[in-house]
């Protein structure tokens, strides 16, 4: 049994023992009521199967989601790929050599590894794959950044805290896809017309470099209370014009 089946048998151990404890008390608590003994151990198996679903959920939201990201943005620093790296090759073990002088040995040609066999040294094209890497996700946190900062300034006098921390949001889950999934509408003061809407939505889409109507899409969605009375073909047509008396400008300097 290798040493990572010790610790899951171990922390597994931890978390039945833990609700087990926890079941215990709820039984103890249900008796303290009056509930006869039979509900007070239904009691006991309802929280002991609650908490370890609970428990398996949160075990494979972490490894299927959070996981994941949090390797990806530390593999963006070359300390931390250097450590994964180091992890990640084969040691090894010292040719025991004979601590008596005065024994003899067989006079045998030790047989010599290559480099290949000692280490896994990354090749150049590797490690230029990965310093290229490293820009690009660089350039695109930064660039996603600019965006935020941009949206905040120019919506945060017109909007509450609550939505525009969801704005946010959905304005960094668009710089990674053309479609959102779910979207609660967020609402904008009365002074913002949809010539505004149009202009934001033009200027982040233009900042990502996205297409025309899926930024008319994506804001109608975002924005569908104050551009409820245009349609989608029509957006995408407007959203770069510039006759009407605004609040929000076109801005392709945004980044």
């Amino acid at each position: 049994m290798n040493q990572k089946s010790i610790e899951h048998i171990a922390l597994y151990s931890l978390v039945l023992v833990g609700t087990l404890i926890v079941g215990v008390l709820v039984r103890q608590f249900v008796l303290s009521r009056g509930v006869d003994d039979f509900s007070s151990i239904v009691a006991f198996f309802a929280t002991v199967i609650v908490l370890m679903a609970i428990y398996a959920n949160l075990q494979t939201t972490f490894n299927q989601f959070l996981l994941p990201r949090i390797e990806a943005f530390l593999l963006r620093f070359s300390a931390f790929q250097t450590m994964k790296n180091h992890n990640d090759t084969v040691s090894v073990p010292e040719v025991p050599t004979s601590k008596d002088s005065n024994q003899t040995t067989p006079d045998v040609i030790e047989p010599v590894l290559t480099a290949e066999e000692t280490i896994s040294e990354p090749s150049e094209y590797e490690v230029m794959r990965i310093n290229a890497i490293a820009k690009k996700n660089y350039a695109i946190q930064t660039k996603l950044e600019k965006v935020i900062s941009y949206t905040k300034q120019t919506m945060v006098a017109y909007m509450s805290e609550e939505d525009l921390n969801r704005l946010c949001a959905y304005v960094a889950e668009y710089s990674t896809g053309d479609t959102l999934q779910k979207i609660s509408p967020v609402k904008v003061d009365s002074q913002l017309k949809s010539i505004d809407i149009m202009h934001f939505g033009w200027n982040i889409g233009k900042a990502f470099n996205k297409k025309r109507i899926h930024t008319a899409i994506f804001i109608k969605n975002i924005f569908s209370h104050t551009l409820r009375n245009l349609e989608i073909s029509t957006i995408e047509r407007k959203m770069s014009h510039t006759e009407s008396e605004c609040h929000i400008k076109l801005d392709i300097n945004i980044i």
